[in-house]
């Protein structure tokens, strides 16, 4: 169903401005968004038989990655990406799959992972409340706030999701590094997005660079958190009727 459509003129920032009229993108986001949501589904439920905190935490990232991709759709436009309650749920999706391999990996470190928890929500909503233009101009903040804010949160979230997966290679083998590559896939595409933001590097040129490229990077990226939360041994869930072995 589409809730609204741009008018006028496709601009840079538009999927019709893309490749077969923004078809492709549409069709790879879709793809996203209902590996997502089954993800969402599957994990949720994991939690509530089994009380593993870092499949609430991730339940609730593929869930707000399901909302953002699919009103995206909608729009048709990239743009929404960069407004401030998408900005604060792609913030909160990323920092809290960090929350979650925290509490798995290092359980003796609980106190620091609430920590971790709080900074999450508290920069997520940072960036919510800097992205809205009437703030910057009433508190006179200059517009770079937002994406220093984004990078603030978005590379020690990937350094984490990037460096604790490989703490567990004994145990999880190769699929840990599924999880290093989605993180590290996943503060690509935040970082690429905070950029598209600051006026003296977001030319038509970068943005076209960066949008032909985008749905693909973030299908990747959800492939393998998916695969990542699903196969190793320390901190995956079970499908009734499919098994995985090493």
């Amino acid at each position: 169903m589409v809730l609204f459509q741009p008018s006028g003129p496709a601009t840079v920032w538009d999927f019709s401005y893309y490749f077969g009229s923004g078809n492709a993108a549409t069709i790879v986001l879709w793809i996203s968004a209902i590996i997502a949501i089954i993800f969402a589904l599957f994990l949720l439920s994991s939690y509530l038989n089994t009380r593993k905190t870092e499949h609430l935490y991730w339940g609730i990232s593929f869930t707000l990655l399901w909302i953002n991709t699919h009103i995206a759709i909608a729009g048709g436009s990239y743009a929404y990406f960069l407004q401030e309650v998408p900005a604060t749920f792609y913030a909160l999706m990323v920092g809290l799959f960090a929350v979650g391999l925290w509490k798995n990996v290092k359980p003796d470190k609980g106190k620091v992972g609430n920590y971790l928890l709080m900074y999450v929500i508290a920069m997520s909503l940072a960036i919510g409340f800097f992205k809205q233009e009437v703030i910057n101009i009433v508190l006179g903040t200059p517009a770079f706030i937002a994406p220093i804010l984004v990078m603030a949160l978005h590379i020690p979230s990937a350094i984490l999701i990037i460096w604790l997966p490989l703490q567990t290679r004994e145990e999880n083998g190769k699929s840990a590094l599924v999880m290093t590559i989605a993180g590290a896939l996943m503060s690509v595409v935040g970082i690429l997005l905070a950029f598209a933001t600051l006026g003296i590097l977001a030319t038509d040129l970068y943005l076209e660079i960066v949008f032909n490229a985008f749905p693909f990077i973030y299908l990747l990226a959800v492939l393998a958190f998916a695969w990542g939360t699903f196969v190793p041994k320390r901190w995956n869930f079970a499908i009734a009727g499919i098994e995985l072995e090493e």
